[in-house]
């Protein structure tokens, strides 16, 4: 209603839509088409691999819908990424029907040669429009427009200045400007951006503090190691976490191992975060290389991201995977229908079971939930939480943040970075909260408070608090203990005492950074002492269990 004239835009990951995980074809056209029928006009599709099987369901619904499609290609730079595969790759996008190529540069690695180049040879192979979008954190942005201007492309992504620059795109005003007079010339009124300007500066200074300080770096390193700003950065955060800011440079350069034995895959989210923590383990961790590893690094291994550029390095798979090969098929292939199944829980939760509910509800079950059983008629103002007896927030929103804030907002992205330890401070009154938390069809009681987090199924009595040290997580660990290679949650403790493991078994799972990742036996033998529970966490090298 506010913009009736300019189009709006999505970006969607694929079949990710605008998550991490991949999400049905019933699920997928129906976010699409409610998407265009709550006024999106341009949908920007791209797959964090260059898999565009991963990619054909989002544009075929977007082309049902009778919108804009965009096919974007994530550019990266590596031994296979040569101008014979960005051009076959467009072509494949060209034969799903896309309206437009865009060549989306989240690193901002597009020099002007290799822009002036590319932008060249996708339009002579697609005879499509080109569009280039790059970010200004590794300075190289607004030369590479002008040659992707002069080499044919159509358009370029730029942003009001107040909001451009370092991460963002260039000026707004300043490419205005540049073209102006000449061959390339926008129309646009410079005089009219400015008034524009004016009022996004004033809307920037009542914000500041939401502003990252980070946003408006150019930083060489991003040249230098190849690989986005939002990386570096990662990395950096995750060693400070660890106390091991000194082995930086060892970690960078692990990433490119890790890349390479990955197949090269851009590095693009969520593909780098996966890159960033595994070379943070394997090169902090007990154990040596690749003997802690993420579950999304095994999914990614198996197949279940899409297929890398290359393929991964078999050894790697087989360390990580055992026997298990990689699927061949497109992921998505894989999971059944969402849509019906979600309307009819909705419905035994007496809810409604619109468009709207069961879309949030198959990518945010909880918070679907909750949002639904506490929202009202009408509603004026930010909505606040309700409160238990403690005090702790119960549903809804607070201060106008959202639940869960430091999520990915949008497909590409950065998420915050998981907490550190938390500094000393003055202990203050309990506070708890409590949740009902369905896993396959059982339903658990989670009660968060200030001693830690207790589970117990309901009608089961209180809780037990897993912050409670049993007897065990007192003793002294003995020689072959499992220590944890960086402080996080113990999710899972598949072995007990008493049971036999082999070399490479998984003993415990253990969150950390986001991802959640397997500790294994170093040695044969039986686990003779538990030190943990499920639910506590853990510190670095803390013994988790002993083999012996």
């Amino acid at each position: 209603r506010a913009t009736p004239n300019t189009p709006i835009q999505a970006l969607i990951r694929g079949q990710n839509l605008v998550g991490h995980r991949n999400y049905a074809d019933d699920t997928v056209e129906l976010f699409v088409r409610h998407a265009a029928k709550s006024g999106v006009d341009v949908f920007r599709v791209f797959d964090p691999l260059n898999d565009i099987r991963n990619m054909e369901v989002a544009i075929d619904a977007a082309k049902k819908a009778g919108k804009r499609v965009q096919g974007a290609l994530s550019y990266a730079i590596s031994p296979v990424h040569d101008v014979d595969l960005w051009c076959s790759l467009a072509k494949g996008l060209a034969g799903m029907g896309v309206d437009d190529i865009v060549v989306k540069d989240t690193s901002g690695l597009l020099s002007p040669q290799v822009t002036w180049e590319l932008v060249t040879a996708l339009r002579d192979t697609t005879g499509l429009p080109l569009v280039v979008h790059s970010h200004c954190s590794s300075g190289m942005a607004p030369m590479a427009y002008m040659a992707a201007v002069e080499a044919g492309a159509t358009i370029v992504d730029t942003a009001m200045s107040p909001f451009a620059w370092g991460a963002s795109q260039p000026a707004t005003e300043s490419v205005v400007a540049a073209l102006a007079g000449g061959d390339y010339d926008t129309g646009l009124d410079l005089e009219r951006l400015v008034e524009i300007k004016s009022d996004l500066e004033q809307l920037k200074r009542r914000h500041l503090d939401d502003v990252s300080p980070y946003a408006d770096r150019v930083d060489s390193d991003i040249l230098r190691y190849r690989m986005p700003g939002f990386m570096l950065e990662d990395i950096h955060r995750q060693l400070q976490q660890h106390e091991a800011g000194a082995r930086a440079a060892e970690v960078l350069s692990e990433v490119g191992r890790v890349r390479e034995e990955l197949g090269y895959p851009p590095l693009v989210a969520p593909i780098r975060q996966l890159i960033a923590s595994q070379a943070v383990f394997n090169v902090i961790g007990s154990g040596g290389r690749y003997a802690t590893v993420t579950q999304e690094l095994k999914d990614y291994l198996q197949g279940l991201y899409g297929s890398p550029p290359r393929p991964a390095d078999s050894e790697i798979r087989r360390q990580v995977l055992g026997r298990e090969e990689p699927i061949t098929i497109r992921p998505a292939d894989l999971l059944e229908a969402q849509v019906a199944g979600g309307r009819s829980r909705l419905r035994k939760q007496k809810v409604a079971s619109g468009d709207d509910q069961v879309l949030t509800y198959i990518m945010f079950p909880d918070l679907a939930l909750e949002l639904e059983r506490n929202r009202k008629p009408a509603r004026t103002g930010n909505p606040k939480r309700k409160q238990d007896g403690a005090g702790a927030d119960k549903a809804g929103l607070e201060d106008g943040r959202e639940p869960g804030a430091g999520a990915e907002p949008e497909p590409g992205a950065e998420p915050a970075a998981a907490p550190g330890p938390a500094a000393a401070a003055e202990p203050g009154p309990a506070q708890a909260a409590e949740f009902d938390v369905e896993v396959d069809g059982e339903v658990f009681k989670v009660r968060v408070s200030g001693a830690g987090m207790m589970v117990g199924t309901p009608g089961a009595g209180p809780a037990t608090s897993d912050a409670a040290q049993s007897p065990a997580a007192t003793a002294s660990p003995r020689a072959g203990a499992v220590l944890a290679p960086m402080q996080g949650l113990i999710v899972k403790l598949p072995v007990g005492a008493g049971d036999e493991v082999k070399l490479g078994d998984v003993v415990a799972v253990l969150e950390a950074m986001k991802m959640q990742n397997d500790i294994v036996a170093t040695q044969a033998g039986k686990v003779s002492e538990v030190y943990v529970r499920e639910g506590e966490v853990v510190s670095p090298n803390q013994a988790i269990l002993a083999v012996g």
